[in-house]
């Protein structure tokens, strides 16, 4: 599979649950390759991640979304796999463990000390992440986390807002 595939799988089945931008899923798919690194021993896609300024970058995925900007990706871009349980499974388990963050706090997970993305970065912008290096770092073994994210205090004030406009209303 190709990673722009994979991340067409992404989009096609999850874009329209969380806002993918070209970073957040960038990281998605990086962490998709993490996870079946980890889990299967190979790798989720063919080609290369590099260690660029805001995280991992799949330079395909990067291309065909780069028209995007800092905005919501609407619409896949070439082939959507179908029927591919394996890789659907693999993205439904990244959503499930990296999708409740925001980009910045996947950019922040990402680059964290112990990652590959910071092994390979301190080497130098758009370093390779190797297979051996993802294997010999903490990414996939770390769990991120809500607790002290953006996300949480995201929803915290979503959980807040409706007691207190009720309670301005009521005044």
């Amino acid at each position: 599979m190709r990673a722009l595939e994979l991340a067409n799988l992404f989009i096609a089945g999850h874009g329209y649950e969380i806002i993918l931008n070209n970073v957040r899923l960038n990281a998605l798919v990086y962490w998709a390759q993490v996870e079946s690194l980890r889990a299967r021993g190979q790798a989720a896609f063919e080609g290369p991640v590099e260690a660029w300024q805001m995280g991992p970058v799949e330079p395909e995925v990067y291309q065909a979304f780069k028209g995007y900007g800092r905005r919501r990706i609407a619409l896949p871009r070439g082939d959507v796999p179908e029927g591919d349980a394996q890789a659907l499974d693999l993205v439904a388990a990244v959503i499930k463990q990296y999708g409740f963050l925001t980009t910045y706090d996947l950019v922040c997970f990402t680059q964290r000390e112990g990652s590959a993305w910071r092994a390979a970065y301190q080497t130098g912008p758009e370093t390779s992440l190797s297979e051996e290096l993802i294997l010999a770092s903490r990414d996939g073994l770390d769990r991120p986390s809500v607790q002290g994210t953006l996300a949480s205090a995201i929803a915290s004030v979503n959980d807040t807002w409706p007691n207190t406009f009720r309670m301005l209303i009521n005044a």
